[in-house]
């Protein structure tokens, strides 16, 4: 088995600072005020805990740190399953560098100078399925399980453009700035809640690496205390992460599972002859399946599912996923 002792993040590491793994726990869609929810297992691979259930701390810490682990950790036959069931394959580090530069090309702003690196950090991509999120960061290769890529050899779409936020910013004030720029500007959506965790886990650990390659003498280290400087720049990067790397059934953009064929009771009518012959006769009540709308219609904006919603950074509202299609 490949060496996993970098690549795994360890929960118990994250949970030393508090709201932190919070954050990247929280579902957005259907946290309210009143009552924050967390994102879904939305999977059957962990006996104890249905795909239905909430991700919670107390699931994934103490003795329970191990648990999720990176798909190269999983048995075979628990990755053939989850291919099987989820469509779960994950794409070689050399395939995804050749797409995420075709995207570069498609975007008008590669190559990249010092007249448009901001115009390219300001691109907006989007991972669909994402997995771990390997085309988002590559701190590994998904595919093979190796050791955390030195910075130089990752070649997500979020890491290309950190790459170019510490070529262009010279001062940490605008490289904060621009990484921020960069990660509100990545999304990512997934239906299975490990990977979903995972792929924010290599999110956050990403920001840490860049930053302390660019700032060695004011590195950041989960496993130690750190000051109130980092921690608020910590929360703020997982609040971002919370809301663009988000669960959502990707056929009808909804929360997995919120969708369902609802029964409802019908009366049925007394014939008027009947009436006259039996007028003690009751209408009888039977049972009806009433299927979703917009499975019927094939109409993307007519589920009865709970809708995901996403942030709109730019103009600092949320937004349905789902209009992003009008």
């Amino acid at each position: 088995m490949p060496d996993l002792s970098k690549t795994d993040i360890i929960e118990n590491t994250l949970r030393i600072h508090d709201g932190l793994l919070e954050l990247l726990l929280i579902d957005r869609t259907r946290t309210t005020l009143k009552k924050p929810s967390n994102i879904l297992w939305a999977t059957d691979s962990y006996p104890g805990h249905k795909p239905s259930d909430e991700m919670k701390i107390i699931d994934i810490t103490g003795l329970n740190t191990y648990l999720i682990q990176p798909r190269i950790a999983k048995s075979k036959e628990e990755q053939k399953a989850r291919t099987k069931d989820k469509a779960e394959v994950f794409t070689p580090k050399e395939i995804v560098a050749q797409m995420n530069l075709q995207a570069d090309w498609s975007g008008g702003h590669w190559p990249v100078t010092s007249d448009n690196w901001q115009d390219y950090i300001s691109e907006l991509r989007l991972e669909i399925t994402c997995g771990e999120a390997p085309f988002i960061v590559g701190r590994y290769n998904a595919a093979s399980g190796k050791k955390v890529l030195k910075l130089s050899d990752r070649v997500g779409f979020l890491d290309r453009k950190l790459q170019v936020v510490s070529k262009y910013c010279k001062t940490k004030k605008d490289w904060l700035e621009w990484a921020i720029v960069a990660f509100k500007c990545s999304y990512g959506y997934e239906w299975q809640g490990d990977n979903l965790l995972l792929a924010r886990e290599n999110l956050l650990y990403t920001f840490i690496d860049y930053w302390n390659d660019k700032f060695p003498k004011s590195k950041i280290n989960l496993n130690r205390k750190m000051t109130s400087e980092k921690y608020e720049i910590l929360l703020k990067i997982a609040e971002i992460i919370s809301w663009n790397i988000f669960q959502m059934d990707g056929i009808k953009y909804i929360i997995p599972m919120s969708y369902s064929n609802t029964v409802v009771e019908e009366k049925s009518e007394v014939p008027p002859m009947m009436h006259m012959l039996f007028p003690n006769e009751k209408h009888k009540k039977t049972a009806k399946m009433k299927s979703c709308k917009g499975c019927i219609l094939n109409d993307p904006f007519k589920h009865n599912g709970k809708y995901v919603k996403i942030m709109d950074w730019k103009n600092n509202k949320t937004n349905k996923f789902v209009n992003l299609l009008k």
